[in-house]
């Protein structure tokens, strides 16, 4: 079915208001160009067919609009490359730590891993830890899971904890006292992540570091949840946990802090977003990182908690005056805790 047919047969249906996606911000990424067939995705949480109809058909009718938005936009991004979706595994760190021992650089065997759940199921490092048997420090709160990370990884000593930013350095000491480059630093708790990640990376060097993205939060909105110790225990106790969209931290706000650091990003795409320090640049060759935070963004594959994929078109796509988006991205955050939360929890926001 080409889009003009779709657009005909779905008529005036009502976009949809959903808070979880998984599927592409851009929907012309969903279009074969050459034909004009939609390519339709049959997962859980994905655009419903006639939404994405009429997502096309307007990106088709505003596609001058919406380039000229993202132009204004990325002047001031970070990354001028390309991004190439298929370099780099987000959901699979090893091939990337295969690529930098290929270009001779010396891995430590050596990593941290804070939200840690089980080491196995659907954890990016798995496969590395496996493989290098690899040994370091992993963070997770939850007694059952620290059990099942024993069991699975022996070798790796597990801090069965709740993680802050004012205990996370005590949690990782073993790692600091011995002063060995990290091969992989990743953080995912699903709340306070930055806060978290800006307390290791003064004192933490890491070839790659795996950060949490709230992909609902497009580039250049650098936005985050910052501590506060009711903030885990609301998410967790919160029904569905899906639609919680107050966690974690905007690609935009991990490519500003990371940068002082001196890391790059490489990847974006999911959840996750990945980084690698400035020293292994000529492992990407002929890529030359940092990648355009923009582009990453543009073509990925998300899977979004909480924020309707309509919301973050708009703030993507139509609002070319961060004064406008500001206000609106503020206000989503703010009214959702009103309606949804017991208390306002704290957030940064800036563009």
């Amino acid at each position: 079915m080409s889009w003009a047919t779709a657009a005909l047969v779905l008529g005036l249906a009502i976009r949809t208001t959903r808070s979880t996606y998984k599927g592409f911000v851009n929907p012309l990424k969903h279009l074969n160009p050459e034909d004009g067939s939609i390519f339709w995705l049959n997962i859980k949480d994905s655009e419903p067919a006639q939404d994405l109809g009429l997502a096309i058909q307007d990106f088709l009718e505003r596609r001058e609009e919406y380039r000229d938005t993202l132009s204004t936009l990325s002047r001031d991004r970070v990354g001028t490359e390309r991004c190439d979706p298929l370099l780099v595994d987000t959901q699979n760190i090893w091939p990337t730590v295969q690529r930098l021992a290929n270009a001779g650089f010396e891995l430590s065997g050596r990593y941290v891993n804070v939200g840690a759940s089980d080491g196995e199921n659907d954890d990016p490092l798995f496969e590395y830890v496996q493989r290098m048997n690899a040994t370091g420090i992993a963070v997770e709160r939850d007694p059952e899971r620290c059990e099942r990370h024993h069991r699975a990884l022996p070798q790796v000593e597990v801090a069965c904890s709740a993680v802050t930013p004012q205990n996370v350095l005590s949690l990782v000491a073993p790692v600091l006292l011995d002063k060995t480059e990290l091969d992989v630093l990743k953080v995912d708790i699903d709340s306070y992540d930055c806060p978290v990640i800006e307390m290791l990376l003064p004192v933490i060097t890491a070839k790659i570091v795996l950060l949490e993205a709230n992909p609902s939060i497009p580039p250049p909105y650098q936005w985050a949840m910052l501590h506060h110790p009711e903030l885990w225990n609301f998410f967790n106790s919160f029904s569905p946990p899906e639609d919680v969209p107050i966690r974690g931290c905007s690609l935009a706000y991990e490519v500003e802090l990371l940068r002082r650091y001196g890391y790059d990003l490489v990847a974006f795409g999911g959840h996750d977003a990945i980084f690698t320090h400035e020293s292994v640049r000529s492992a990407w060759a002929p890529h030359k990182p940092p990648m355009d935070e923009f582009d990453c963004y543009n073509e990925a594959f998300i899977a979004a908690n909480g924020i309707s994929i309509d919301k973050t078109r708009r703030w993507f796509f139509e609002l070319n005056d961060t004064q406008v988006g500001l206000p609106e991205v503020w206000e989503f955050f703010v009214g959702w805790m009103q309606e949804n939360s017991p208390q306002l929890f704290p957030f940064a926001l800036r563009a």
